[in-house]
């Protein structure tokens, strides 16, 4: 391998390993949060959080990790009746991507 092809790999790894961390320690939360102020700077005021399926289990297991009231109703009621907002807005279900209107 020549020289400046593995600086530019090594360079490569740092950058995507750099990301993963970051990702691997955000929430679906502060994912949200963050989507919501960036809606805000554009002027407008976010309603909505449009949650894949994917993220749903994902809000569910990090709800029930906190435990509490709502741990207890989403074990009772499943996590689509028990959450109808998170972090102020409306969540709606099954949406094919992620996103805050």
């Amino acid at each position: 391998m020549a020289p400046h092809a593995r600086i530019l790999r090594a360079n490569c790894l740092t950058f995507t390993s750099q990301l993963m961390r970051y990702n691997a320690a955000m929430t679906l939360q502060d994912r949200i949060a963050a989507a919501a102020d960036k809606f805000r700077k554009t002027g407008e005021h976010p309603r909505q959080v449009h949650l894949t399926r994917t993220d749903a289990a994902q809000l569910q297991y990090e709800l029930m990790a906190e435990g509490g009231k709502v741990a207890q109703d989403i074990m009772l009621h499943g996590v689509q009746k028990a959450v109808q907002t998170v972090c102020g807005l409306q969540i709606v279900w099954g949406s094919r991507s992620f996103g805050v209107v």
